[in-house]
């Protein structure tokens, strides 16, 4: 999935929205709605022509690794300053900003001649995500909060259809010669257009500044168990996203370069994650209620590691593209699920306490590229990509020692049910 952030909370009673229709939670429910879709396809674009760009500019998967680590970068350097502008100017023209960013820098990257120069387009391209991240989901709380029932699973599960019709597209552009500077070109015209003609049915509404402040300094005031233990779930969202990113950024190359796939075959597996990652977010909010949130991270957990390692093993393209799946079905439920138990710890510091979870997960979108391509250069692509695997038992074992959360499940499945 590529990271959702939820902290930064905004007036329960949102200001009029300005223009037209902008005031009604469905409509303003829609708009979000698109931006999510429009952010996964841009990305899922990006990912399905990656093996094209490493042939341009014929790079080592050392070098290239280090490159798509820009991505990561400067989406880490952009959060900071997006949750500023968002208390200033309000998330809807932020998101706005964001989503706008996203679509002119997509096809820089396809512009670069060199490793280098694709790094630095990189981290422009990363910082437009980060941004468009921080305030899309501040707008889509304010959205749930004037529906009055949960509906960020379903964003997540959305941006996940994006991402599979972004590289799906991307897979029958490679078939059909298209050059990757000109299907970028095209998909930011036509998602830019898109999300210009709804972002005007946004809610516009700034955030509480003194809430903020009040929250920070009760994070301070949590018990030191309760620190531990958002740390240790920030380990599970680093795990989850280390698998993210090694699928989004060598999962085709793994399918094209080690397997022999076409290039357009080669998107399929970040097509297969995408669809796998959007089912299981849609059905993830019953399987809580069913087992309970710790349940869920072990046993999905288990099942992506178990699933991933025999794909990896067997090595073939039909394994491969079951193996995604898996690992998409298993690893869905990880970043929703950890980050609202985080919220159920801090309680009513519920922002501080996921954004420190948040913090810590990053680094595994930051670390797992380059990590995944230089272990490749000394044992090659599908022995590196079994660190997934690894990472996703390490997972599984984390929670157990996650001591505060250990409560009833009877209690953790009323309290799910009563907001299904």
């Amino acid at each position: 999935m590529r990271l959702r952030l939820t902290s930064l909370p905004e007036r329960g009673k949102l200001g009029q929205a300005a223009g037209s229709g902008a005031s009604y939670p469905s409509r303003a429910r829609a708009a979000i709605a698109v931006i999510f879709f429009a952010d996964g396809a841009i990305f899922g674009s990006w990912v399905s022509r990656v093996p094209a760009i490493e042939d341009h500019i014929h790079a080592r998967t050392g070098p290239l690794g280090l490159a798509l680590l820009g991505i990561a970068v400067g989406a880490l350097l952009s959060r900071q300053a997006a949750g500023q502008l968002v208390v200033r100017a309000g998330s809807r023209v932020i998101t706005r900003i964001g989503i706008a960013s996203c679509c002119v820098t997509l096809p820089l990257p396809a512009l670069a001649a060199n490793v280098t120069v694709l790094g630095l387009a990189l981290v422009g391209f990363g910082a437009a995500l980060g941004i468009l991240d921080v305030a899309m989901n501040v707008n889509g709380v304010a959205v749930q909060g004037q529906l009055g029932r949960p509906v960020m699973s379903s964003f997540h599960g959305i941006y996940s259809v994006g991402g599979l019709v972004g590289s799906l597209a991307g897979g029958r552009a490679a078939a059909a010669g298209v050059s990757p500077f000109l299907h970028f070109l095209l998909v930011g015209i036509v998602l830019g257009c898109l999300c210009l003609l709804t972002s005007s049915w946004l809610l516009s509404s700034p955030t509480d500044v003194a809430q903020q402040a009040d929250s920070v300094r009760g994070w301070a005031k949590l018990p030191r168990q309760y620190r531990l233990a958002l740390f240790l779930l920030g380990l599970v969202g680093l795990c989850s996203m280390v698998g993210e990113g090694a699928t989004g950024d060598w999962g085709a190359i793994y399918l094209h370069s080690n397997l022999g796939t076409s290039l357009s075959f080669a998107s399929s597996g970040f097509a297969a994650y995408s669809l796998a990652m959007a089912t299981g977010r849609l059905l993830g909010d019953r399987l809580v209620a069913r087992w309970g949130g710790l349940q869920v991270i072990m046993r999905s957990a288990a099942f992506a590691g178990t699933g991933f390692a025999l794909a990896l093993l067997i090595g073939s393209p039909v394994a491969a593209i079951c193996g995604f799946t898996v690992l998409g079905l298993g690893l869905s439920t990880l970043i929703p699920v950890t980050f609202s138990t985080a919220g159920r710890l801090g309680a009513e510091v519920a922002g501080p306490a996921i954004t420190v979870v948040s913090s810590i997960a990053v680094i595994g979108s930051l670390a797992g590229p380059p990590v995944v391509g230089y272990a490749a250069e000394i044992v090659g692509l599908p022995a590196a990509l079994g660190l997934v695997s690894f990472l996703a038992f390490v997972a599984a074992g984390l929670v157990w020692a996650v001591k505060p959360m250990r409560e009833p499940a009877s209690v953790e499945k009323r309290a799910v049910a009563s907001a299904l």
